[in-house]
């Protein structure tokens, strides 16, 4: 019934509406039901809005006309009308002081992300400041991973600029979370180049620690790919090492940080970082890596990239090409990307 009344009644009416409920619009956000009538009062606002800015633009060209005709009346023309309260403007008021908790809360969330995609940018500023200032709490949500996604789709503004330096000060810590990491990952793929950058600098020397965590791992791999190549460089060196890269090889999580690297190296930084893994690959050795889920999708993606690649004390004719691939179910990634997970903040599978 309040959602065919808020469509029902004129602009004016809807402000006294919305001005009489006001106190109660948290509580209403926070409730199963209620979020609706809350994501309704945005709809009908933002419609609204729009109507308002077509009409202050036609009484702003009036104002201009009038002025030209009468110049001595030019200070009255100057004179700006009070703006009076709108319906949105009364919603984000009442809705500020609790936008945090708004945010993580299964409900409110909705509210939150429906302001975000429909209102104005000067209605959305108190949930970039909200979130800004709790952001490993809200990082760290099911559902405040996805507000935030959603806080970095807007436009570029200074609230949205204070927001992302919040993440990159936190990405660390963030890139190690269940939820965390997806924000970290959202912020590599759509943010500027000095964000990007500064995320993948703060890892250095933190590669192989990262690379074995369920959720990092993922992170790590966008490093890899988005990183520059003197930080790309600096990632490899710390891979180069021989104890280093056998825990990775068999690692279920670290063994496709490996394979990351394979694919962006470039041809002599491959090689080196091959030449590290030969003696673990080898028969001679026992080839238990080899043996492994692992070794055998690092094995086929050597063999991909460097076709006449042979380990030595065995030939050519010993490698099963197809063989290695299937048995390594090469080609089937792990599945855990961010982008699954855009709308539900959900964890690996």
């Amino acid at each position: 019934l309040f959602q065919k009344i808020l469509e029902r009644i004129t602009p004016d009416e809807r402000v006294t509406l919305v001005k009489s409920v006001s106190t109660r619009l948290v509580n209403a956000s926070l409730n199963l039901h209620g979020t609706r009538s809350v994501q309704k009062i945005v709809e009908v606002c933002a419609i609204d809005e729009e109507e308002n800015e077509e009409e202050e633009e036609e009484e702003r060209k009036r104002a201009e006309e009038e002025a030209a005709k009468q110049d001595d009346d030019s200070d009255k023309s100057k004179k700006k009308k009070k703006k009076k309260d709108t319906a949105a403007k009364i919603l984000t008021d009442a809705l500020k002081p609790a936008a945090a908790r708004l945010c993580i809360d299964s409900h409110g969330n909705h509210a939150i992300q429906r302001i975000l995609l429909k209102l104005p940018y000067q209605y959305t500023q108190f949930i970039f400041d909200a979130v800004a200032a709790s952001v490993e709490d809200v990082a760290r949500h099911r559902h405040g991973c996805c507000v935030i996604q959603r806080c970095l789709d807007s436009r570029h503004s200074a609230a949205r600029t204070h927001l992302v330096t919040r993440i990159v000060e936190k990405s660390f810590e963030l890139m190690q979370d269940a939820y965390g990491n997806y924000v970290v990952q959202y912020v590599l793929d759509v943010c500027g180049d000095d964000e990007v950058h500064a995320i993948c600098e703060s890892v250095i020397g933190k590669v192989c620690l990262l690379a074995i965590q369920k959720f990092s791992s993922n992170v790590m791999e966008k490093c890899l790919e988005r990183c520059t190549d003197r930080v790309r460089e600096e990632y490899l060196n710390e891979l180069n090492d021989s104890d280093r890269i056998r825990e990775l090889m068999m690692d279920p999580f670290g063994n496709y940080v490996v394979q990351r690297a394979l694919s962006v190296s470039t041809h002599a930084q491959a090689i080196r970082l091959v030449e590290t893994m030969k003696p673990h690959l080898s028969s001679q050795n026992g080839g238990g890596i080899r043996n492994t889920a692992g070794g055998r999708r690092i094995l086929g993606k050597i063999c991909r990239r460097f076709p006449n690649f042979v380990l030595e004390g065995e030939s050519f004719e010993d490698y099963d090409l197809n063989q290695v691939l299937n048995r390594g179910n090469y080609g089937q990634g792990r599945g855990q990307h961010y982008g699954k997970f855009n709308n539900y903040g959900g964890g690996h599978g």
